[in-house]
């Protein structure tokens, strides 16, 4: 089946429509009804994952359409396979923070995480691993969903209840919080280099921080890492230290945007980023210049992100390169 370029891009999600440029012929398609199903189709060198409904249009099915619910209750398709069992599901609803990989719901006992592109994972290879050495801070993986050895989806335990780190730190920021969080992420990310046996979480923010209100416990997901990253940068820990130190002027610029007073906020960043390093590093001395001349690098990137995928976005790394800079990161 040929499908036009506008085809193409309503069967992406509504961030991500823009990285298909042109028409394209459909790979593969995983029916499960008469109507619904899972297509690959090819545009440019990627194979895109895309759920679907055909009524008398195709799109991309939404949480009202219950595909992924209905491919995960049945037999999957054949061509799929999976390391996990099917159960029995009938409600799902979608995460709405934006993500490179769409997020859904199922009966508030299973996420299911969708990849954009079909491809080997390096990011369920790292959850694997994680599991076998025991990490005691990653939702429970229940298994993948794979074509051929490309990677399709993922399915963990939900965990009810949690928020990730754009709500429950900020409010930490506006509360002026420096307690023992800070100091469990901290231990979080050591045990997690350890763990992943000279792999890097390679997208570290406290946005892949989840945690409940009730309770201290982290944990943290989407290994998936930045596919921008040299290999050298895919393996080095001091890039996830600096990604998640960043997320703090983040964070502070989310609470400023949210009426927080910024001499608080800017206070609050500078002690939070001070007691994770220090903590992370176990009091051993270490080049503060080069993680603040890695931070401010970062920086550039999530601008240009910002540019590309969410101009909403922009504000916060905006802030942050200013305010890094007052500070003077990254300068010789």
């Amino acid at each position: 089946m040929h499908l036009s370029k506008a085809q193409c891009q309503a069967l992406l999600p509504a961030s991500r429509a823009d990285q298909v440029n042109a028409c394209s012929d459909i790979f593969v398609d995983f029916a499960i009804s008469d109507s619904a199903g899972v297509l690959i189709f090819e545009s440019g060198d990627k194979n895109f994952v895309a759920p679907y409904v055909k009524n008398k249009e195709l799109r991309r099915a939404q949480s009202k359409d219950a595909v992924t619910a209905k491919l995960l209750s049945n037999t999957l398709p054949h061509g799929l396979h999976s390391t996990m069992q099917c159960g029995s599901y009938s409600h799902e609803r979608f995460i709405s923070v934006d993500q490179s990989n769409e997020s859904v719901v199922l009966d508030e006992s299973i996420i299911v995480k969708w990849q954009l592109t079909a491809q080997k994972s390096i990011g369920a290879h790292k959850e694997e691993i994680l599991t076998e050495n025991g990490f005691a801070h990653l939702p429970e993986l229940l298994g993948n969903i794979y074509w051929d050895e490309k990677l399709l989806a993922s399915v963990n335990k939900y965990i009810p209840g949690t928020t990730d780190g754009w709500t429950w730190c900020v409010d930490k920021a506006k509360a002026s919080d420096l307690g023992p969080w800070l100091v469990n992420l901290a231990h979080l990310t050591a045990e997690m280099h350890r763990c992943l046996e000279g792999l890097i979480h390679g997208d570290f923010h406290v946005g892949q921080i989840l945690k409940t209100s009730q309770s201290d416990q982290l944990w943290v997901i989407d290994f998936d890492g930045d596919p921008l990253a040299t290999a050298e940068e895919a393996i080095d820990p001091l890039r996830d230290v600096a990604s998640m130190c960043a997320s703090f002027f983040h964070v502070g610029a989310v609470a400023i945007k949210h009426g927080a007073d910024p001499s608080v906020i800017k206070e609050w960043i500078v002690q939070a980023e001070s007691i994770y390093a220090a903590t992370y590093f176990e009091g051993n001395a270490f080049d503060v210049k080069a993680l603040r001349a890695l931070m401010r690098s970062l920086e550039n990137r999530e601008l240009k992100y910002a540019d590309k995928f969410l101009p909403q976005w922009r504000y916060a790394p905006e802030f942050a390169i200013s305010y890094m800079e007052e500070l003077g990161y990254g300068s010789n």
